[in-house]
């Protein structure tokens, strides 16, 4: 009598469940280490801050919310314009030390938003906070970002050349703004033409800080006996109604086929 072929697999499965025994499947357990530490404030706001003042210094504090007695082994910034100073002294838990966090300004305008993390003994568990702020930029990187002023905004170009655009095309223009009133801003963007469109990102800007005017060139929705052009674009105080500056866009159209 012959019996139909059986897998090895099938053989020993058979002898465990005779033997009474549980094929359990293997696991693998990945402990999460907890922090070791809690920031006070948890994040080392700089607020407002001049680029011509140079290097300013914020205090932050930290607490052992371990149970045992920690050090800090090292500490970083997610870029080279902050560092961190802190004692290199053990400490015990619910004690609480005094971390020094510096951020440069220089030839960094506008908001920032940075992250720093300290490590905390042998294992070099990793705590984390927020670093924040605005540079005000000092008046010759002003001059030099956004020469052209227009009322409360300051431009990075006043008139824009497109130059030679395919009616084929799709042609991204960016316009960097700066609001100098030291009033927050709400804009609206409003073009005269349909072959350009308008965005702002952001729409609302605080004083001081700055914002891009992205332009859509679309070459399809060019007029057919139209060689140059030249569009508008308005920027619109969104509260008032009131327009703050014009932005023309000129070029020239080259007709292509398929």
């Amino acid at each position: 009598m012959k019996f139909p072929p059986v897998s090895l697999g099938k053989i020993c499965l058979l002898c465990l469940s005779i033997c009474g025994l549980t094929l359990v499947a293997p696991s693998v357990a990945y402990a999460q280490t907890e922090k070791t530490l809690k920031f006070f404030p948890e994040e080392a706001n700089f607020g407002m801050i001049k680029e011509e003042d140079g290097k300013v210094t914020r205090k932050i504090k930290a607490v052992n919310v371990s149970k045992d007695s920690t050090f800090i082994i090292s500490a970083r910034t997610s870029c080279g314009c902050s560092s961190i100073d802190y004692p290199e002294h053990s400490f015990a838990p619910g004690d609480t030390v005094v971390i020094s966090v510096t951020y440069d300004p220089l030839n960094r305008p506008g908001k920032f938003l940075k992250t720093a993390k300290i490590f905390t003994g042998k294992e070099r568990i990793g705590n984390s906070f927020k670093l924040k702020g605005n540079v005000i930029p000092s008046k010759k990187n002003l001059d030099r970002a956004y020469p052209a002023k227009s009322g409360k905004l300051r431009l990075s170009s006043q008139i824009i050349d497109a130059g030679e655009v395919s009616n084929q095309e799709a042609r991204p223009l960016f316009v960097g703004i700066y609001n100098d009133s030291g009033q927050p801003l709400k804009l609206t963007a409003i073009t005269d033409a349909n072959p350009l469109e308008a965005g702002l990102t952001p729409d609302s800007i605080g004083p001081f800080e700055i914002s891009t005017l992205t332009l859509m060139l679309k070459g399809r929705l060019f007029k057919k006996n139209e060689k140059d052009f030249i569009y508008k674009t308005y920027l619109v105080d969104s509260l008032s109604g009131d327009t703050i500056t014009c932005i023309p866009v000129g070029g020239t159209i080259l007709k292509k086929t398929n």
